[in-house]
C-alpha cells in the first residue's frame, strides 16, 4: 500500500506539471501531452482501483481469518522463532530454516532482530546516518575552508557579487567483515534460558563491539571512522587530562551541532574526568555529582566504550560528536548462518554474520578529538 501510494503521488505530480505548463503559456493541450495525460489518468485511476481493492480485502481478512489461539494461528516471527529453536536444539529435518552445507541460514526476523540489538548497545551506530546500498555510495558536502557563499546588502539594478564554493563528496565503498560467535551447547540445551534472546545478544555484542571500534578508530587500509576528524584538541600531557581541554574540545563544536552531541571515551577515561578536583579538593564536575554521576559531563551525556583508546601517548582518548550529522555507515545486511558441524568437536554452536561496511565522517564540523601529547 505504501508504494502504491508513493506511485500515485509521482504520478500526480507529473499531471500537475503537464496542467500547469499550459496554464502558464495560456495554451492548449499538444497531441504529445494528451496522450501523456491520458496515460497518467488511466496509472492513477488504477492505483486507485487497485488500493481500493485492497482495503476491501483487508477488512474481510479481519472478518472471516479473526486470530484464534486454540487453533495455534502464529504471526511469521512467532512462527521462525519457534523454528530456529527448534532447529537450533534438536536439529528437526521439518524446521523452516534455510539449509545449506553444514550451514544453515537464520531467519530474517531473527537476523533484524540481532541488528536492533546492535543499535541499542552501539549509539554510534545507532546515530549516525546510515546507508543500506550496495555499491559505492557518493555524499556531497561543501568544502567548509573554501565556502565563499555570503550574504551581503543589495541596491536594485545593480549586480551581486559572484562567489564561488566547492563541493566535494564522501565515497562509502564497503569492506566485507565476518562477525563469529560460538555458543555453548549444554548452554543452548538449557530450558532455563531464552534461546533467541541469547543468541540475538550474543551477536549483537560481537558485532556492535567490532563496530564501535571501526567507527571510532578504524583500521589502515579499510574503514577510517571518526578518527580522521580535522578538528583536534591537543592535551598537554601523555596521560593526563583537565577540564581546561574538556572544554576546549566541546566548545570546538558550533552551536549548530552542539544539540544530539556526545562525549565518547574509554572507562577508566571517564572516571578519571570524573575525579577532576580544584584546588579545594571540590569535584570539578560538581553539577554532575548531584545527579548522582549519571553519565554526564559539561552538561553533556558520555557514551563510554571499551573500543575507544584509553589516555596513552599520541592517542585520540576523547571523542565529542554528533553522529547523526558527522557520521555516515553504510552497512549492507547480507546474512546470519548457524554453523553446527564445524564446531561439533568442541560441543559448540557457531553463529557467524557477514557483513559489508564502511564508515566515514561526512561532516567534519560535527566531530572533534582530544589528542594526547607524544613522549
Amino acid at each position: 500500500m505504501k508504494e502504491l501510494m508513493e506511485k500515485r503521488a509521482e504520478l500526480m505530480e507529473q499531471i500537475e506539471q503537464l496542467s500547469h505548463s499550459v496554464e502558464t503559456e495560456k495554451r492548449a493541450f499538444t497531441e504529445e501531452e494528451n496522450e501523456k495525460f491520458d496515460e497518467l489518468t488511466k496509472e492513477v485511476e488504477s492505483i486507485d482501483a487497485t488500493m481500493a481493492q485492497l482495503e476491501r480485502s483487508q477488512k474481510l481478512t479481519k472478518v472471516d481469518n479473526k486470530p484464534d489461539e486454540a487453533a495455534g494461528n502464529d504471526s511469521v516471527e512467532e512462527m521462525e522463532i519457534r523454528a530456529f529453536a527448534e532447529f537450533v536444539r534438536n536439529e528437526r529435518s521439518d524446521s523452516n530454516i534455510t539449509k545449506g552445507d553444514n550451514t544453515a541460514v537464520i531467519p530474517k526476523t531473527i537476523a533484524n532482530k540481532i541488528v536492533d540489538k546492535i543499535k541499542d548497545i552501539s549509539p554510534l551506530f545507532r546515530d549516525a546516518e546510515k546507508f543500506n546500498i550496495k555499491g559505492t555510495v557518493s555524499i556531497p558536502y561543501v568544502d567548509g575552508t573554501n565556502d565563499n557563499l555570503t550574504v551581503a546588502y543589495a541596491t536594485e539594478f545593480t549586480d551581486l557579487e559572484a562567489k564561488s564554493t566547492k563541493l566535494l563528496s564522501v565515497d562509502l565503498t564497503g569492506y566485507l567483515a565476518g562477525v563469529l560467535a560460538k555458543v555453548s551447547i549444554s548452554l543452548l540445551n538449557s530450558t532455563d534460558i531464552d534461546l533467541v534472546d541469547f543468541v540475538v545478544a550474543k551477536m549483537a555484542a560481537a558485532a556492535a563491539e567490532f563496530i564501535d571500534k571501526e567507527i571510532l578508530v578504524g583500521t589502515s587500509g579499510k574503514i577510517t571512522g571518526a578518527a580522521a576528524a580535522t578538528q583536534i584538541v591537543l592535551a598537554g600531557s601523555t596521560s593526563a587530562i583537565t577540564a581546561d581541554v574538556l572544554i576546549k574540545l566541546k566548545n570546538k563544536l558550533k552551536s549548530a551541532y552542539q544539540s544530539g552531541a556526545y562525549f565518547v571515551m574509554h572507562p577508566d577515561t571517564f572516571t578519571a574526568c570524573q575525579l577532576l578536583k580544584d584546588s579545594n579538593n571540590r569535584y570539578l564536575f560538581n553539577d554532575d555529582i548531584v545527579e548522582g554521576f549519571s553519565g554526564r559531563i559539561l552538561g553533556k551525556p558520555v557514551y563510554v566504550s571499551d573500543q575507544c583508546p584509553a589516555t596513552d601517548e599520541d592517542a585520540l582518548a576523547v571523542f565529542y560528536i554528533n553522529p547523526a550529522q558527522a557520521l555516515a555507515v553504510k552497512m549492507v545486511e547480507d546474512n546470519v548462518q548457524i554453523l553446527r558441524e564445524k564446531y561439533a568437536t568442541q560441543h559448540a554452536l557457531g553463529i557467524v554474520e557477514w557483513v559489508e561496511l564502511d564508515a566515514k565522517i561526512q561532516n567534519e564540523q560535527a566531530v572533534a578529538v582530544l589528542k594526547m601529547a607524544a613522549s
